[in-house]
């Protein structure tokens, strides 16, 4: 470590940092290195704090191998700069990746990671270690070993002793990066020793051989490793809890509602997260020019998974990467960060710790300052989006990404290549993010809410539930979507076989939630009939996906009687691409939020012409 002293450092003046800073989050990144002078630490966090940015994400060396006397010498850079943030008004939370760990120059030093502990290392289907070197993903350079490591295996202890060991310094937290089963180089991890063990142990069942979607006990394995992570995101808690109540743990969460979860585990969907907090990576199209190139249903997807972070994180607070490359561009992105309810941490395509200007971000911060009561309002939207990731797992089966809807082969910095990623090429997820979609165009605000949240409490109030495709559901949340309409509800279901099958993929052999209802498991026409002091608007059709497709104005008007019926809470002539928010800050004041995306991408790739809404 560099020279801490620094002249100017002793005329900080002494700000207190904020009680609720998970709400109030204005985060930006800080990268450091060995022998960071005190004084170039300090004038980067002036910079920042000039900038009204109130967390700091401190980029360290973390990310690498680190036997116990570097370690230690990371975690006194922590504690020096987390002071130094505090004395600024600022928190502060470390970097640290929780499943992937790095070794410069593998071929050359004694110790890595895999030599080291390979029983530790996630393991492929095919018996290959989850192991490589360089070449293959941009922040891993030629001749850097990376290995992914299990959660399941000593590693787990290894990594929280750590993670104690950062809680008891001045640090408000540690962001921990994407912990999952990575598929860089190979497919379907683990299947080593201590996750065979595990599996065997949890269910009574040898973990399948081969990717068999039929197979009732590969699909019991795909839910089983949502729940692997999940419970290695809340040891993570627990281990910080060891020692300080207050230290924060937030994880970054790049699977958002797409097939990523389904293969790679993490999935903030697959249960309720608890004590644990999120920053959701919500990719840009291209990491060369963000959402500049954007199609119309390309900023829709962005939108929803938006949504979708906000609605899986309930009721804590969640944070979401707001990409930009261009203030014209970046300052939508940040937009439906902030009209969803999620806190922003700017940074310009396709690096964490950058910004698309300082300018820029004191003006957005600045803003978001003045204003706080948009981070202390809660919802206020009678309608609501049911998400089921067990639907998304079995449905769309990891055939392709679905991340974004558009296709460029004009830059190779686009996200997909191949017609299967296309959102409207799946089944499940182009369903639901019609029926988003749907929601959007018509000016309904609405809230997405998880299957784990799905009880009647979440339902009071909620005047409009849609629920797309939901064919996986356990019998309690069939019993709560039938409670909801009886007691008044109005229920939109779009889809065939609803029910069909349990959260874990047992088959049950019947279309449960729609003969429960005395609905049609069959045919294109739209089904309208009351259930108890409810009403229940159903199609066995993806009717979500056909409007995802060509908008069809048909499908439009079903969705909108449900509305006229439900009662809305918005009367407007405003043009289908402004969408509209509701969030309340007190019972005498509610916020209306709008982002206007009228000329974003309605002409296709590379047409961003932003209008004025009229």
């Amino acid at each position: 470590m560099g020279d801490n002293t620094c002249p100017e450092s002793q005329t900080v003046p002494q700000v207190a940092p904020p009680a609720d800073w998970l709400a109030q989050a204005r985060v930006a990144g800080l990268e450091t290195y060995a022998g960071m002078s005190g004084c170039t630490i300090d004038e980067r966090l002036d910079e920042l704090a000039n900038q009204r940015v109130n967390v700091v994400e401190i980029d360290s060396e973390l990310s690498d191998y680190l036997l116990e006397g570097r370690f230690q010498e990371q975690v006194e850079l922590m504690h020096m700069i987390a002071d130094r943030c505090h004395k600024r008004g600022m928190r502060a939370v470390a970097y640290y990746p929780t499943l992937e760990v790095l070794t410069a120059h593998a071929d050359k030093v004694v110790h890595t990671m895999f030599r080291d502990h390979p029983d530790w290392i996630q393991v492929f289907l095919d018996g290959r270690p989850n192991c490589f070197v360089g070449n293959v993903v941009f922040w891993v350079p030629p001749g850097t070993e990376s290995a992914w490591m299990c959660p399941t295996s000593g590693y787990a202890d290894y990594f929280n002793n750590r993670v104690a060991a950062l809680a008891r310094t001045s640090l408000d937290g540690v962001w921990g990066d994407v912990p999952l089963f990575a598929d860089l180089v190979g497919q379907w991890p683990c299947v080593n020793a201590s996750c065979r063990a595990k599996f065997k142990k949890d269910t009574g069942l040898e973990i399948p051989a081969k990717v068999n979607w039929d197979d009732p006990v590969f699909r019991r394995w795909v839910r089983w490793r949502h729940q692997v992570i999940w419970e290695f995101e809340q040891k993570m808690v627990a281990a910080a809890r060891t020692v300080r109540k207050d230290f924060a743990i937030i994880v970054e969460t790049v699977t958002m509602d797409y097939s990523g979860a389904t293969v790679q585990g993490l999935d903030g969907a697959a249960a309720d997260d608890n004590e644990v907090h999120r920053v959701w990576e919500v990719d840009a199209v291209s990491d060369g020019n963000a959402m500049r190139d954007a199609t119309a249903n390309d900023w829709i997807c962005m939108a929803t998974m938006m949504k979708h972070g906000r609605g899986c994180a309930d009721p804590r607070p969640c944070w979401v990467f707001c990409y930009g490359l261009q203030e014209v561009d970046a300052e939508y992105v940040v937009a439906l960060a902030v009209a969803t309810g999620n806190n922003p941490y700017e940074s310009k395509i396709p690096f964490m710790n950058s910004t698309v200007g300082g300018s820029y971000r004191t003006r957005i911060y600045g803003w978001l300052e003045r204003h706080a009561d948009v981070f202390r309002a809660r919802s206020a939207c009678a309608a609501a989006l049911l998400f089921s990731s067990a639907s998304r797992d079995y449905l769309d089966r990891n055939a392709g990404i679905g991340l974004y809807d558009s296709l460029n082969d004009d830059d190779g910095d686009w996200w997909g290549e191949l017609e299967i990623d296309r959102t409207r090429s799946l089944n499940y997820l182009a369903d639901y993010r019609g029926c988003a979609k749907l929601l959007f165009h018509d000016h309904v605000p609405f809230d997405v809410i998880t299957t784990p949240h799905l009880t009647r409490q979440a339902l009071a109030g909620r005047r409009l539930l849609v629920a797309p495709s939901v064919r996986a559901l356990s019998s309690e949340a069939i019993s709560t979507l039938i409670g909801y309409l009886k007691d008044g509800g109005v229920l939109v279901l779009t889809g065939a076989d609803l029910g069909s099958l349990e959260e874990d993929g047992k088959p049950r052999g019947a279309a449960k939630l729609l003969v429960d209802l005395g609905l049609p498991t069959q045919g294109k026409v739209w089904t309208k009939q009351v259930v108890g002091k409810g009403t229940v608007f159903q199609v066995p059709q993806a009717a979500g996906k056909t409007y995802f497709v060509d908008s069809d104005g048909a499908v439009l008007g079903q969705l909108d009687q449900a509305a006229v019926l439900a009662g809305r809470q918005i009367e407007t002539d405003a043009p289908r691409s402004v969408l509209m928010e509701l969030r309340r800050v007190d019972p005498n004041l509610v916020l209306l939020l709008c982002v206007n995306l009228s000329g974003l991408g309605e002409n296709g790739v590379e047409s961003f012409r932003p209008l004025t809404a009229r």
